[in-house]
């Protein structure tokens, strides 16, 4: 589902946007996908995205999962909401732990490279550090 460029670019100047970050574990493992796009072009951060109208939280977790990295859940368990403020959007993100049991992922556009983390590293982005720390994975 698609928002025509003109007005999305209206919307994302005037309200923050709903969205949902996936903190996608295998066994001990967390997922990191290198982004291609903005928010956080050039940053290692989670699989994310717009929850579309009509849809439930659940399955824009599930759809943007899919779409991101080819990768199906085991487990959803909601942490949090809190506030992304980029410098070219405001999103309000409900972030989940997303269990999976393969580590083959699939990368889409949207993404370059992927890496699994096993513990807490100190040059992480400020949000994704945030939701790692609530999500109490790495402790």
């Amino acid at each position: 589902m698609s928002i025509e460029p003109k007005l999305y670019d209206k919307i994302k100047k005037k309200m923050p946007l709903p969205c949902v970050d996936l903190l996608v574990t295998h066994k001990d493992s967390l997922l990191l996908m290198l982004r291609n796009n903005e928010p956080g072009k050039d940053l290692w951060f989670t699989p994310r995205g717009r929850i579309y109208r009509n849809e439930s939280l659940e399955n824009a977790v599930k759809r943007v999962l899919s779409m991101e990295t080819g990768l199906q859940p085991t487990n959803i368990t909601q942490i949090s909401t809190m506030s992304h403020m980029w410098p070219e959007v405001h999103t309000v993100t409900t972030y989940y732990r997303v269990e999976v049991d393969t580590d083959k992922v699939k990368l889409d556009e949207q993404h370059r490279d992927h890496r699994w983390i096993n513990k807490m590293e100190d040059d992480l982005h400020p949000y994704l550090a945030e939701m790692i720390k609530n999500s109490g994975l790495f402790r």
